[in-house]
């Protein structure tokens, strides 16, 4: 319920960040801010290697990687709208991939963990039988 709550968040604020806003034009330079939001959605995509998202959540990884270059081809082009919304967009893929891997270890953390009990309680019926 928690990761489906973290799904809409995520995309919810994904969708939002893309709305064109009154007065925007795709001539503004670049700020320090938009530039710190590529080095977030940068830094967002590493952390989400490091969770081993391109095991477990390949496809978000994927996209929020496409998008951070479609981000550095906006920057080239000086496109500050763009660059700010692919930007922002890249870091919602990205720390969607990082919450989807860091959830798919811990289940299999979780199936290991039952996997190891079931059997002490194998063996500790074993040995009930046993004495």
């Amino acid at each position: 319920m928690q990761v489906n709550k973290l799904f809409f968040s995520i995309f919810f604020w994904a969708f939002a960040i893309l709305l064109p806003t009154p007065g925007m034009a795709s001539a503004q330079s670049i700020t320090p801010a938009q530039e710190q939001e590529y080095t977030d959605a940068k830094n967002a995509i590493d952390a989400a290697q490091k969770a081993q998202a391109d095991k477990y959540a390949s496809e978000y990884l994927k996209q929020a990687q496409d998008l951070l270059v479609t981000a550095g081809n906006a920057r080239s082009s000086k496109d500050a709208v763009k660059f700010a919304q692919t930007s922002r967009l890249a870091r919602a893929y990205a720390e969607l991939a990082r919450a989807t891997a860091e959830l798919r270890t811990e289940e299999e953390r979780l199936a290991a963990t039952q996997d190891e009990l079931q059997k002490a309680k194998a063996e500790i019926e074993r040995l009930k039988k046993a004495q």
